[in-house]
């Protein structure tokens, strides 16, 4: 059966805790005084350090390989059919902003597994998955051997492609239907057909983790923020021509000159000229209480609009930084994100700015803070249990390992 909810006095202790977080979290946005931010970061850290012992932390999909067994509504009894084929959803909440980048075997929307009893006889079956009103099929035919041989069990997961022109109109929290679909080739029989709810999340809302039904956990979806980093954006590519007229050789060079100074360029630029307004613009509808996501701008939208919440502005500085060939890093800790870059080539030795800071203070004090909150999150995160505390994703990485591409 599907991960046992937790008792009600335990989901109010949680709920309790999650809304002192998101109070400490914003104390350690607004906090530009080391001091300050010393005081906001140490309780922020004690009241996660109690979250951690009550709830699971997000998960890669590729460590939930073992879960509990899910029901699932069959047509036909497994005991005249001598099959039995059990639907799981993998998703509760669809990103469909960055859904395309997901990989069937490690992202599933779902997974049936399907079982011959039968001895002695093979058995022929086709799976079909669809996201009702929004997607193409998916469809997956297979072969079962007979009872007690090792193929007598197969797992299929699928994950049906979206049509793009149906899913960009999704702007806000939509409902839908997953349809799946398992028949019996050999006599032309439904074996099962049943319908799950789920969810789309909005185009622009992109999600730091997804519900997986199947244990009750979250699987860490943050790596795919990189596809909105976008260095090769006309509006980012002209901004660097600008960028470049702060640096003092009127030059962005990437790793053939001096860093620091380079980001400083960038950082002055989005100050002065750019004129970037930070502005808090979390909402996003989800109906868990515990979904972790963010509205999103895509680059381009900052630079138009001069605004940015600390996404936002991670991501528009990821952009500046990946299209002067350096390689920066998306950081996420509890309730915020921040910019990294490494400061020497395949050193793996980073630095750090706090985006937020770019429309009030300095590109030194903004800095100093990005550092300061760098470090303590990494301390916290030491454990495995917490490792989901401080998570740094280098655009090298995700280019070349997960193979993240930009939006646009």
């Amino acid at each position: 059966m599907p991960a046992e909810a937790p008792p009600p006095a335990l989901r109010q202790q949680i709920y309790h805790l999650q809304l002192r977080a998101r109070v400490l979290q914003q104390m350690v946005l607004a906090a530009t005084d080391p001091t300050a931010l010393a005081q906001a970061l140490a309780e922020a850290g004690a009241v996660e350090d109690e979250l951690a012992t009550l709830q699971p932390a997000p998960h890669s999909a590729a460590e939930a390989a073992v879960y509990p067994e899910s029901a699932a509504s069959v047509t036909r009894s497994s005991a005249v059919t001598q099959l039995k084929a059990t639907v799981r959803l993998r998703m509760a909440h669809v990103p469909t902003g960055i859904y395309h980048l997901l990989d069937a075997q490690s992202d599933p929307l779902v997974e049936v597994v399907v079982e011959n009893f039968a001895p002695g006889r093979q058995r022929r079956l086709r799976i079909q998955a669809t996201l009702e009103g929004y997607s193409a099929n998916a469809i997956a035919t297979l072969e079962l051997a007979p009872r007690g041989r090792a193929e007598a069990t197969r797992s299929v997961a699928l994950l049906p492609t979206l049509f793009p022109e149906h899913t960009q109109a999704v702007q806000e929290l939509t409902r839908a239907t997953v349809a799946v679909l398992v028949e019996d080739l050999d006599d032309g029989k439904v074996e099962t057909h049943e319908t799950l709810p789920v969810w789309l999340l909005a185009r622009n809302a992109a999600p730091l983790a997804v519900h997986d039904p199947t244990n009750g956990s979250w699987v860490d979806l943050s790596r795919y923020f990189g596809a909105f980093v976008t260095p090769n954006q006309r509006e980012v590519m002209h901004f660097l021509r600008q960028a470049a007229d702060r640096h003092p050789d009127r030059q962005l060079a990437g790793y053939q000159s001096d860093v620091t100074l380079q980001v400083r360029a960038l950082f002055d630029a989005l100050k002065y000229t750019a004129n970037i307004t930070y502005v808090n613009s979390l909402v996003m509808f989800n109906p868990d209480q515990g979904a972790r996501g963010q509205r999103v701008r895509l680059p381009r939208e900052t630079l138009q609009e001069a605004q940015a919440n600390c996404i936002d502005g991670t991501l528009l500085f990821a952009s500046l930084l990946e299209a002067i060939t350096l390689n920066p890093a998306l950081v996420f800790v509890p309730g915020h994100a921040f910019v990294g870059w490494e400061s020497t080539p395949n050193s793996n030795r980073w630095d750090y700015l706090e985006t937020t800071m770019i429309g009030t203070n300095d590109f030194l004090e903004a800095n100093a803070i990005g550092r300061q909150k760098a470090l303590f999150w990494e301390q916290q995160a030491a454990t495995p249990a917490k490792a989901h505390l401080f998570r740094r994703w280098p655009l090298q990485t995700l280019r070349t390992e997960y193979g993240v591409t930009p939006l646009e």
